[in-house]
């Protein structure tokens, strides 16, 4: 999606000298780096859950984005698979609920699944104070009036679709209390009791029936008192000194066939113990989902805003699972661009938080939709007269597609393949390389037969395809286009040699990534920087970043290539001037560190991020940008730490001077789980997990100095040198310090 640049507010130059001059104060004592090095075990987990649990988000009055159809500024729930936004006072508090799998087969867009309206009337007035606890996954609540004040907290099971919220009341009056169950848009839906005291509620997606249009069922009960159901509503008197516990079980047809009877059987069979067990549970899925990796900065607010979004990564996707669309699991009332999977950029972007921060789990709900459209992308190329497959801007859920033009682009394909070739990099999962190798074989096919030679370069040119939504032709060379297509054939060679397959192929792939057009540069404002087609669209100021997606997601310009590339990248990022912009947030900040670009500058506009562009739910928030911007803050910093996507690791590649850090387990290329800090522009110690074996490369980050190094704890003496090689075997822990 593109649109117009809206003005921005900066961050000066004191802020950020402010900001890197600060102390660590949860990360560092004056640990020798030896001893650092050397710790028993993994640290990373007590290190995650201890930093995680100081992040929170507060309201004291309730949100006011809820029906804008884009991102929400309530507090959030989620399973990766339903999500629920809470909203409104507790007179009229309403649990919006979404579902990954409520796409209407009429519009191919998502639409709300219903609503659950708490409502305390004698409260009407009171206080508001509620907390989002992003280390429990749960929303907390207090609301006083005169002498009463009700307690609650609700939290959406990790592992079953249940939402539950308890209440308590203290004071000396009663309260009478409803639930009320409506509809996604809050009508009144189909509903029916049990004499088990559950009320269900029937909806469908949307308000036009279609052949496979998802149906749902809200079977909600409320536990700790008689409460009495009637119509869509049951009704309960709230006692002081009583907890009240009010559970809506959500099912829909795509989970299971059954989904009523499965809904009511949840709701119905709850009691203390299996409400306990479901808790106990949760805990535990968020507590290993903290323990994988951990970050400590000077700037509380950047770190707050990364495990803010890794908050909301967690809740919005999981394998086996439908995959998010462009506004995540929170769906409040009809959504801009249909909540589709916005194949040129947007749907790849969510996904790429999942990477280096070591949540690769995450990503398994992204292929579904893109191999589900592998047969109509074929017959789209076809019926285009190209080989291969060929994707629209806007599919959907099941090969269908809410958006169906290319805008003159032919890109979105490859631009999806880029989490794919990544998640490979990331991973070398050999079982994940067959099962994208398919697709990505398509998108080669395409390519192969679609760039031309030209005889007079010696170079392979990309035509008539746009950067941009609509650009006519002629557009040639997208910058965009050649990064990503680098991207596939590098990904493709490398699969494909792991796999010992397509060995025909492999010198074709070959020759066209050595030999494709150079990225096109032009002059602006006396700065060589790169355009975004070498005829065609050129330097466009609108607010994205394409002139520089061929370094991210692109991957390939970093901090060793030549230096007058990287020189190039960092002025096209200065010309740019598009930190706080609608569509380059989610992008630009992992390229401006993957080339080095001034990380003061960086972390001052990170920050800007974390708080003048976020909404207490932490959610980074830019006009048309959804879930993508989960992106911003985690793989911007993760950057600055650790970059690894040259083979070659390097720790604390572009970090600001005097500023304290500590990171662990963040993920590197290779499968090498890595952890490092940072003192007084010195760096600490360095450790590595090898996790399938094989070659790790890394820059010593003792320049002129040898490295000590220990393997499973055992000390093996020096090595020195710029870069360091070593084999490793599955599992080993190397550890290194400066000798």
């Amino acid at each position: 999606m593109r649109f117009q640049l809206r003005s921005r507010r900066r961050v000066g130059v004191l802020l950020a000298a402010t900001l890197v001059t600060a102390g660590l104060a949860t990360a560092q004592a004056a640990t020798p780096a030896a001893a650092q090095a050397n710790l028993g075990g993994d640290p990373a987990p007590a290190q995650a859950l201890s930093t995680v649990a100081q992040f929170q988000g507060v309201w004291n009055s309730p949100p006011t984005s809820l029906n804008s159809g884009e991102t929400v500024d309530a507090p959030l729930l989620g399973n990766g698979d339903v999500g629920v936004a809470v909203g409104g006072s507790i007179d009229d508090q309403t649990f919006y609920l979404g579902k990954n799998d409520f796409f209407s087969t009429a519009t191919n867009a998502i639409e709300p699944l219903g609503r659950i309206v708490l409502a305390v009337p004698g409260l009407a007035g009171s206080s508001y104070h509620v907390v989002q606890d992003i280390s429990k996954a749960q929303v907390e609540g207090s609301y006083t009036l005169g002498g009463e004040t009700l307690s609650s907290t609700s939290w959406v099971s990790a592992t079953e679709n249940l939402l539950v919220t308890t209440l308590r009341l203290t004071g000396s009056s009663p309260q009478a209390a409803s639930v009320t169950l409506q509809d996604g848009l809050g009508g009144t839906p189909t509903v029916s009791s049990s004499s088990g005291g559950v009320l269900d509620a029937d909806v469908q997606a949307g308000t036009t029936a279609a052949p496979g249009n998802p149906q749902a069922r809200i079977a909600a009960t409320v536990r700790g008192d008689s409460s009495n159901p009637s119509g869509n509503q049951i009704s309960l008197t709230l006692k002081p000194g009583v907890t009240y516990t009010v559970a809506a079980a959500i099912e829909s047809s795509h989970d299971t066939s059954d989904y009523q009877s499965v809904a009511q059987s949840m709701a119905s069979s709850l009691t203390p113990a299996s409400l306990a067990a479901l808790y106990a549970a949760h805990e535990a899925w968020w507590h290993a989902y903290w323990s994988r990796s951990f970050v400590q900065i000077a700037d509380q607010a950047v770190e707050k805003s990364w495990y803010g979004s890794l908050y909301l990564l967690g809740s919005v996707s999981r394998a086996g699972k439908y995959a998010p669309g462009l506004w995540g699991n929170w769906i409040t009332g009809a959504m801009n661009w249909n909540g589709d999977y916005h194949t040129n950029y947007n749907y790849e972007a969510a996904f790429y938080a999942a990477l280096s921060t070591n949540h690769i789990a995450q990503m398994g709900s992204y292929d579904a939709p893109v191999l589900a459209w592998m047969p109509n992308g074929e017959a789209l190329a076809a019926a285009n007269g190209f080989k291969g497959v060929l994707y629209p801007v806007g599919i959907s859920p099941n090969g269908t597609s809410a958006v169906d033009s290319l805008y003159n682009q032919k890109s979105d394909a490859v631009n999806l393949a880029s989490d794919m070739v990544m998640e490979y990099e990331y991973s070398h999962s050999a079982s994940y390389a067959r099962e994208v190798l398919p697709y990505l074989e398509q998108v080669g096919s395409f390519w192969q037969n679609y760039v031309t030679w030209d005889a007079s370069t010696g170079t392979y040119e990309i035509q008539n395809d746009a950067p941009q939504e609509g650009d006519a032709y002629p557009q040639t060379n997208s910058v965009l286009s050649l990064g990503l297509v680098h991207l596939l054939f590098q990904g493709l060679i490398d699969m494909s040699k792991a796999l010992g397959v397509n060995s025909p192929l492999v010198p074709t792939w070959q020759n066209i990534d050595s030999k494709l057009a150079p990225l096109p540069t032009m002059t602006r404002n006396g700065q060589t920087v790169f355009s975004e087609t070498s005829q065609g669209a050129g330097w466009v100021s609108d607010g994205n970043d394409i002139a520089i997606q061929a370094v991210y997601p692109g991957m390939q310009v970093g901090l060793d290539s030549p230096a007058d590339l990287l020189q190039t990248a960092r002025d096209t990022i200065t010309q740019l001037g598009n930190w706080n912009s609608d569509n380059s947030p989610a992008t630009l900040y992992a390229a401006a560190a993957m080339v080095g670009y001034d990380p003061s500058t960086l972390m001052a506009e990170l920050h800007d991020e974390a708080t003048n562009q976020s909404y207490p739910n932490m959610a980074v928030h830019h006009y048309g940008g959804g879930v993508e911007n989960l992106n911003v803050t985690t793989s911007g910093l993760d950057e600055m730490l650790l970059q690894s996507f040259q083979n070659d690791i390097k720790v604390f590649p572009d970090w600001p001077s005097a500023s304290n850090a500590k990171f662990g387990d963040l993920l590197a290329y290779g499968d090498f789980l890595v952890s490092s800090s940072i003192r007084n522009n010195t760096v600490q110690y360095v450790r590595v997990t090898s996790q399938v074996g094989g070659n790790l490369t890394f820059t010593n980050p003792w320049p002129g100095h040898d490295v000590e190094y220990s393997v499973n704890g055992a000390h093996k003496g020096a090595i020195s040198g710029a870069k360091i090689t070593l084999n490793t075997s599955v599992g080993e822990t190397i550890e290194f310090d400066e000798a």
